[in-house]
């Protein structure tokens, strides 16, 4: 089973709703996940371990059958050239995306260089469609614990078409890696957009921060529990997010 979680990142200037995004938002929101009806995070150890998470950034083309987004991707490398930037400063940015969700949550992301054995894979779509996709992969075997599916494999991957950049600059046009990729691995650990802004979880592509919001560590620690402090395997997580009904 996958998600089609379509990276709906608009500039707010282009947005037919931009006026309302004029006030920030205040309250602490996040949206979960659902896939088949349930709730979704990655597996987690017994004993109030952290989630451990493998991620590897693709060094060949590969197919995914099956997956609705990034079912066709080439290693991230072809989506950086058009916006010279270095493969070692893209793997930096993404390294720092990882850490942030580490520094909000009770989980634990750790690189590898093998592409087969990799939680999450990172890359460039193929078919060069929209910004960014992630497509979230369920394991089919196991058991839901406490009504939650245990996600299997994510795939995060960026159109090699459009240009990228490192930092903000004002052009909301041209996205940032590291807001956008820790946008995608909100996604690939089980969470959904909230909202058009305020989150980075939310929608719209703005230039305000480039580190997580309140809702967005709100949403991580209602799946991982806060550093140090994991929920139960079992437990039930909250339904949705905080200040706006489910």
């Amino acid at each position: 089973m996958s998600a089609c979680l379509m990276l709906a990142l608009l500039p707010a200037a282009a947005s037919s709703h931009a006026g309302e995004a004029k006030g920030a938002r205040t309250e602490i929101e996040f949206r979960l996940l659902e896939l088949g009806g349930r709730k979704v995070r990655w597996t987690l150890p017994a004993g109030g371990l952290p989630a451990t998470i493998s991620y590897a950034f693709l060094t060949e083309p590969a197919q995914f059958p099956g997956a609705r987004n990034c079912d066709a991707m080439l290693p991230p490398e072809a989506a950086l050239t058009r916006s010279r930037i270095a493969a070692a400063d893209f793997r930096r940015e993404v390294r720092a995306a990882f850490a942030a969700w580490e520094r909000a949550a009770n989980v634990v992301f750790r690189e590898t260089t093998s592409v087969a054995e990799a939680g999450i894979l990172i890359g460039a779509d193929a078919k060069a469609r929209g910004r960014a996709f992630t497509n979230v992969a369920l394991r089919e075997d196991a058991a839901p614990a406490g009504g939650l599916g245990s996600i299997r494999q994510s795939l995060i991957c960026l159109n090699p078409k459009r240009p990228w950049k490192i930092g903000f600059d004002g052009n909301l046009h041209v996205y940032d890696v590291r807001f956008t990729v820790i946008h995608e691995i909100g996604h690939a650990i089980g969470l959904d957009h909230p909202s058009p802004e305020g989150q980075l979880m939310s929608f719209r592509y703005v230039e305000k921060a480039r580190e997580l919001q309140p809702g967005d560590v709100a949403g991580a620690v209602a799946l991982y529990g806060r550093p140090g402090a994991a929920p139960a395997p079992g437990s039930p997580v909250r339904a949705a997010r905080q200040g706006v009904p489910a």
